[in-house]
């Protein structure tokens, strides 16, 4: 069965990038009933392989987890952190004990000078890796079982204020800075969606935008007028055959990074602090509820499933809370 599993996990491999999801997923089942018709072993020339080392198994781990739909971004954290860790550790993965990761994440605080909040990060990368692991058959007992959660000082991250926003906005230079800016902060997008449209994803009449988030989740976000505006000024204005929405040099799709560089170019300008694309969808949050919009409208637009995830992005002012305490208190 694990040479029916590498040869499937492979060929999915191959196909990532190249076609569509449902392509792949149709592929997937195709080989999995076909080939369980099959007695399937390796040929003594050892053209096929079955690699069961620690890293062979890191990497079938994510082979499945890409094929589940999990962003490259968290695919790379779980491939880089439990690969420092099994190579730290040098043992078969089904001989490690919860010690040899208390060791290992004890040294990495002292040596690295970390911070809870990258450990507990660290932490959820090897239970996610260990419960595969045991979930699949190929190790008899996780112990990430009894690896606690890592307390850490819960900051508070603020939202732009009304004068930061106008900040920015004045220092765009030319109409797609400030097409981008009105965008990120309408829509309350992730800079991997932002990045990821096209021009045909934007309905310009009404103003209506159909985004794919994370786990290929479908749902619509919406541009007020004057980012509906800035917009409709900004693709007015190219003269290229891209497709993408926001392009950068060479007409080429404005990627993540870019829009990351550009925001932080804007932020110096306009003597604003902490620019960056996320500040926007926060912001976009914390003012819907403060206008009394319903906290499961504010989830739907940011594309969260979970309520708790909506709230940890809202700020809420000690000004409102002050000014609801009198309201509801005299």
């Amino acid at each position: 069965m694990d040479i029916r599993r590498n040869i499937i996990q492979s060929v999915l491999q191959m196909l990532h990038g190249k076609v569509d999801t449902e392509v792949i997923d149709t592929v997937q089942d195709v080989l999995v009933i076909q080939l369980n018709q099959y007695e399937i072993q390796e040929r003594s020339t050892k053209l096929t392989v079955s690699d069961n080392s620690s890293e062979g198994l890191l990497r079938r781990y994510i082979a499945t987890k890409r094929i589940e739909g999990k962003a490259e971004s968290t695919l790379k954290r779980y491939w880089e952190q439990n690969l420092k860790l099994i190579q730290f550790i040098q043992k078969p993965l089904h001989e490690i004990m919860i010690d040899d990761i208390r060791f290992y994440m004890a040294y990495r605080r002292q040596q690295g000078g970390i911070s809870n909040r990258t450990l507990d990060g660290m932490r959820r990368c090897y239970r996610t890796f260990f419960s595969w692991l045991t979930a699949e058959g190929l190790i008899n007992r996780n112990p990430c079982t009894a690896l606690s959660q890592i307390k850490s000082r819960k900051q508070i991250k603020k939202p732009y204020s009304a004068v930061e926003m106008e900040l920015i906005r004045k220092s765009c230079t030319d109409k797609r800075d400030i097409a981008l800016v009105e965008f990120l902060y309408s829509t309350g997008c992730r800079v991997s969606e932002v990045s990821g449209l096209d021009i045909m994803d934007i309905d310009t009449n009404t103003g209506e935008c159909v985004v794919i988030g994370k786990g290929n989740k479908e749902r619509t976000v919406y541009l007020t007028d004057v980012a509906l505006l800035h917009l409709r000024i900004y693709l007015d204005s190219r003269n290229d055959n891209s497709i993408a929405l926001f392009t950068g040099k060479g007409s080429n799709r404005l990627t993540k990074s870019g829009i990351e560089n550009l925001l932080k170019r804007i932020g110096k300008t306009a003597g604003v602090t902490n620019v960056h694309p996320h500040r926007f969808r926060r912001t976009l949050a914390t003012n819907l509820l403060d206008r009394g919009m319903n906290i499961q409208d504010v989830a739907m637009i940011l594309g969260h499933a979970d309520l708790k995830t909506t709230q940890i992005y809202c700020f809420i002012s000690q000004c409102n809370v002050k000014n609801a305490y009198r309201k509801y208190a005299a």
